[in-house]
């Protein structure tokens, strides 16, 4: 693990400016666009006779959707450095556009199913959860069709179940730690929406694309023990 974090937080500073301007392409649309239609429909839903149910949906959907589909291009970009690639940065966004509606039909699925079984007692959304998440990373990987991917996906998360659940786990942690200290902070010196939300992307801008970096260089090391 040890070794993982070193490359990880490596390979960030050594390529903080493509990181950086990758993130702003991808991270700031999606994390706008989540704002303003998870807003729209709180609004709209406020008068309902289960005010805020459509909106919390909406919000987790949509979330897992964006997320999901967003990683792609960092995990290709660490594959990439990894295999010692040049042009990293138009690699992996090109990688990315070649596959783009295959990845969002399949983020949207994703979404559904996850939020589908949290609605059945929580568990089985966890295990759908895990079992395909790291399905953009074997697409990533080598191209491979879904099919595959879903199955190598499965029988990965079979044999390191516990490790990617508590991985997965701490860094949702982490990263909400931190979200929620901003969010404390801020709201010491303004109320303002629009503010907090600014600072919030600005927060993600930095810590999705590591996240996704120590997952990706994780992912490649369990491939290796389980081979």
């Amino acid at each position: 693990m040890k070794s993982v974090l070193s490359n990880s937080f490596s390979l960030y500073n050594k390529e903080f400016s493509k990181i950086m301007i990758l993130s702003i392409i991808i991270y700031v649309p999606l994390l706008l666009l989540h704002a303003l239609i998870v807003n729209y429909i709180y609004e709209i839903s406020r008068f309902s006779q289960y005010p805020g149910v459509a909106g919390d949906l909406a919000n987790s959907v949509i979330m897992l959707v964006f997320l999901t589909l967003a990683q792609v291009p960092f995990i290709k970009f660490a594959l990439l450095e990894d295999e010692d690639e040049e042009n990293l940065l138009r690699n992996s966004l090109s990688f990315t556009m070649d596959r783009i509606i295959s990845l969002y039909i399949y983020s949207c699925l994703f979404g559904i199913l996850v939020n589908i079984g949290s609605l059945l007692f929580i568990i089985p959304g966890l295990l759908i959860l895990l079992f395909l998440y790291f399905v953009p990373f074997f697409i990533a990987e080598n191209g491979r069709g879904y099919k595959r991917a879903i199955h190598k996906s499965i029988q990965f998360i079979k044999k390191n179940f516990w490790k990617a659940l508590l991985l997965i786990l701490l860094l949702t942690f982490v990263q909400l730690l931190f979200e929620n200290i901003l969010i404390f902070a801020l709201q010491m010196y303004t109320a303002t929406y629009f503010t907090i939300l600014i600072a919030k992307i600005i927060l993600l801008l930095f810590i999705l694309p590591l996240q996704t970096i120590i997952l990706t260089n994780l992912f490649m090391k369990w491939k290796e023990s389980d081979s």
